[in-house]
């Protein structure tokens, strides 16, 4: 005989201590398995989303990113002017130097210096021809900054931090900065910045290079042409190239970040799976009569088996359905990471992995288990004490 599935159903929330202990377990496997890949997830669509493809990105050559680019005026000049730069109806260069920093940026309400939740934000100093540039960026709130300590949030910054906006103030560097303008990005990484006047920011902290230049080329199929040419011009010493590649470059180190989250999770999963077995194990030293009493009444040494089973894959189910609902709490968090700014997103795909992740740890954490309940002797059961 078969034992009914509710048998298994009542002994799993009978023992709830052994229950909570797995599931946990299971739960901050799943939690940590879809955060990572819902992490991994967010890199790449932002990467893929940054950039237009007419635009030029100028660094310093040998530069290992645009923080740590350096480019004179001289450069930027000879860079906006280059032919094949395309113009405004007024004859000025579509080209926006641009200069970024990283600060720590403390939440609102807290005072200059404070490290109370304070997050590392990219502060990006702009003209106003930004905008001509990123076509993807408007404003959707405010003005552009024109006095010094003014500068503009982007969408993702209010989340980033407990809700500041226009009018509030921003602790970082050397002053308070009021906020004046909220812009959006559709999607790219600019929406967790921090933008600033160009000749302000350089001011305030004393620099007198930009990290880079992005330049809209007239004819959009020139982009690696003009790029190779700035390259081996040899009155500047630059790296360009087309502005979506730079930051699909950029997110390549996404693919090692799954990887490494996949392989944290994964091995959660394993510790998931042998705290079940223990636990199985457990409480099936004490249920060996039960076990006895159970075979004594007619039920097959693999249905008991099988019931030992059910009850360890329904205590997984438990740990992963609560592992991805705390994993949700988490979608459309923003984050800063290898240069980019981003929203986590909890895909249908890393739910899956999740879900099949917390299975995976209820079935094999009872496997064995419900091998030895396999093997048992109804007699030697039965006197067990």
């Amino acid at each position: 005989m078969a034992l009914p599935l509710a048998y298994s159903w009542r002994n799993v929330m009978a023992r709830k201590k052994s229950t909570l202990v797995v599931m946990f377990g299971v739960a901050a496997s799943v939690l940590v398995f879809v955060v990572m890949a819902a992490t991994a997830s967010g890199i790449s669509r932002v990467s893929v989303s940054t950039g237009d493809p007419r635009n030029l990105l100028v660094m310093s050559k040998g530069a290992p990113s645009a923080e740590a680019s350096s480019l004179s005026r001289e450069v930027v000049n000879i860079v906006r002017y280059y032919p094949g730069i395309d113009r405004d109806p007024h004859g000025e260069p579509l080209a926006s130097p641009e200069l970024i920093l990283q600060r720590p940026i403390p939440r609102k309400g807290e005072p200059l210096g404070s490290m109370v939740g304070a997050r590392y934000t990219p502060i990006r100093g702009v003209t106003p021809k930004v905008f001509e540039v990123h076509t993807g960026a408007r404003l959707i709130a405010g003005r552009f900054p024109r006095e010094p300590g003014e500068v503009m949030i982007g969408a993702l910054m209010p989340a980033k931090l407990a809700g500041v906006g226009l009018g509030d103030e921003l602790a970082f560097g050397r002053q308070l900065h009021r906020v004046v303008g909220v812009f959006s990005a559709a999607g790219q990484v600019f929406e967790g910045e921090v933008w600033a006047e160009l000749d302000d920011l350089m001011s305030e902290n004393h620099v007198s290079e930009v990290s880079l230049v992005v330049a809209r080329v007239a004819e959009p199929r020139r982009v690696a042409e003009l790029s190779k040419q700035l390259e081996d011009a040899r009155n500047i010493s630059v790296d360009a190239k087309a502005e979506p590649k730079y930051y699909e470059n950029v997110a390549r180190s996404a693919v090692g970040f799954r990887f490494l989250g996949n392989l944290i999770g994964t091995i959660m999963g394993l510790g998931a799976v042998f705290a079940g077995a223990n636990t199985m194990y457990a409480a099936m030293s004490k249920r060996v009569r039960e076990m006895g009493t159970l075979r004594a009444l007619g039920f097959g040494a693999w249905s008991v088996a099988a019931a030992l089973l059910i009850e360890s894959t329904l205590v997984g189910i438990l740990g992963g359905a609560l592992g991805i609902a705390a994993s949700f709490a988490f979608d459309g968090y923003g984050m800063d990471l290898f240069e980019l700014s981003f929203r986590l997103d909890v895909t249908r795909s890393a739910v899956a992995g999740g879900a099949a992740l917390a299975l995976a740890s209820g079935i094999l954490g009872g496997l064995l288990p419900a091998r030895a309940a396999a093997r048992l002797e109804i007699v030697d059961a039965l006197r067990h004490v």
